[in-house]
């Protein structure tokens, strides 16, 4: 096994990274057990309890997202990593960050799975997904105080929207439609794939391919808004519910659900302007390049994201 391991450092390559992380994964699985006193015959059991599934499945979709876009954005023109950041409670971090070689100009992208069951038929043809994309935990007062000039908010605003991102925490946000299909077992308390009859002939006027299952398929539905385009303001269309905002119309929050409306009267369904597939990724982040409000990087770049 050290001798397989140790060729293939010597030569690595896409395919090479892959394979390591095959022949290591448990071999790290192990040490992480042991490091932290998990009795690993239980991890399965630890993984599936249902205060734990949404922890892991909101961090597992952020390397679905990274490995999904390293397939789909040319190499010699970005890199496609996450950074391991440990960023203190409130200051908001990269779940996976795309960089532009050419200009250096960095996208931070947040992933944010669908909100569990909420596929809905509408009338008139339509279709919609609501996106679960509010902060994991609320800004308390000292937070507030610190964040507030940071974002540019008074601290009685931010205190209102103490749960909500603004457009200046992230440009782009990538979602997956699968949750939108699962449902809580009211007996197991388990998250089970539970597509209504509707539901599944949504999924299936996406024309999946035969040899991939349909779970499977709507996990890689994925979207992509910009966050500006997210944000509650007349232009975007957006009106803010919280009670006590007093600017329900141009407060520039994101909602803690926004919602993709697909035109389900066409062949394919189809989402609305603000969401693009993420097939067409390099499309919309080189659209975003000349946007000024992008930082840019200054370190080193790979020559391998």
């Amino acid at each position: 096994m050290l001798t397989l391991a140790a060729s293939l450092i010597a030569r690595p390559s896409k395919r090479t990274l892959r394979l390591l992380r095959r022949v290591m994964w448990r071999a790290n699985l192990e040490t992480y057990c042991r490091d932290f006193n998990i009795p690993i015959e239980y991890i399965t059991e630890i993984l599936n309890d249902p205060k734990v599934v949404p922890m892991v499945r909101g961090k597992a979709f952020e390397f679905s997202v990274l490995q999904r876009l390293k397939s789909l954005l040319p190499e010699q023109d970005w890199l496609v990593d996450k950074p391991m950041m440990n960023a203190q409670f409130g200051l908001h971090d990269m779940d996976v960050r795309v960089i532009h070689r050419r200009t250096r100009k960095i996208i931070g992208v947040e992933c944010k799975l669908a909100k569990k069951g909420s596929f809905r038929l509408q009338t008139r043809g339509g279709a919609k997904v609501s996106v679960k994309c509010m902060r994991s935990r609320t800004l308390g007062e000292e937070k507030v105080r610190e964040l507030a000039p940071i974002l540019g908010v008074p601290a009685e605003v931010l205190t209102v929207h103490n749960d909500q991102y603004r457009k200046e925490n992230f440009d782009v946000v990538i979602t997956s439609l699968a949750n939108a299909f699962y449902e809580t077992d009211r007996n197991t308390m388990f998250y089970e794939w539970r597509p209504s009859t509707v539901g599944s002939e949504f999924l299936q006027r996406f024309n999946p391919p035969r040899d991939i299952d349909i779970k499977t398929f709507a996990f890689n539905l994925m979207y992509i808004a910009k966050a500006d385009e997210l944000s509650i303001t007349r232009a975007n269309g957006v009106v803010c519910t919280r009670r006590r905002c007093n600017n329900k119309e141009e407060c520039e929050f994101i909602p803690n659900y926004p919602i993709i409306n697909f035109d389900n009267t066409l062949t394919v369904p189809r989402p609305d302007h603000r969401w693009t597939p993420i097939e067409q990724a390099e499309r919309l982040f080189t659209s975003m390049l000349n946007n000024p409000g992008l930082k840019t990087y200054a370190g080193a770049l790979k020559l391998h994201g």
